[in-house]
């Protein structure tokens, strides 16, 4: 009986060792939603109209910029709704306890124009809105900008002990993007409150 050559045991061995480093365990996958810090308060009125998000951020992955011209669409972190329907639900808790009554027919309506964590380590909001009762009748308008940083994790690849700077998709931990999406949020609801 012939016995098989040195190399097919070699090639055999490095298919196997291959295959077992590519099937070993994979990370699951983060599902992020937005969340309110106001208190939970059954709305008793709707106060958002519109709320229209930039094209490029309308994906069921979180987005990152890596520059002004490039961004990286992170397959392992997944929004557990539109984008929309999270913005929309932060911003009605907020005013609600913000801004308890609106004129009557009145609402706001939101352009978000940008909104994803960036390679400072920071995520950056920038949105218009108006607050008008009708399609003619505006109340009041802005125009809102705000950063807020990501919390690294200890250990994490990115991060220092003196703050975020470097902080990449690798090393961004999806619930501190989530958490510091969702602080932002509460910005734009007091200054569209407070105007």
């Amino acid at each position: 009986m012939a016995q098989p050559a040195p190399f097919f045991l070699l090639l055999l061995s490095a298919i196997l060792l291959l295959a077992g480093c590519t099937n070993g365990p994979r990370a699951d996958p983060r599902v992020i939603v937005l969340h309110s810090a106001a208190a939970a308060v059954p709305a008793a009125e709707n106060r958002m109209g519109r709320i229209e998000v930039a094209e490029y951020l309308q994906r069921r992955h979180l987005i990152w910029r890596m520059s002004e011209t490039q961004l990286v669409e992170r397959r392992d972190q997944f929004w557990g709704e539109r984008i929309e329907a999270g913005i929309r639900r932060v911003l009605e808790a907020e005013l609600a306890v913000l801004s308890p009554s609106l004129p009557a027919g009145a609402r706001y309506d939101v352009r978000i124009d940008r909104f994803e964590p960036g390679p400072d380590g920071r995520v950056a909001l920038w949105a218009g809105w108006q607050l008008a009762a009708g399609e003619d009748n505006v109340l009041r308008s802005g125009q809102f900008q705000g950063m807020e940083a990501v919390a690294v994790l200890p250990g994490s690849v990115g991060g220092n002990a003196g703050g975020n700077a470097g902080v990449s998709p690798e090393a961004g931990d999806a619930a501190s993007v989530a958490a510091a999406m969702s602080r932002l949020l509460g910005q734009l609801a007091r200054e569209m409150a407070a105007r």
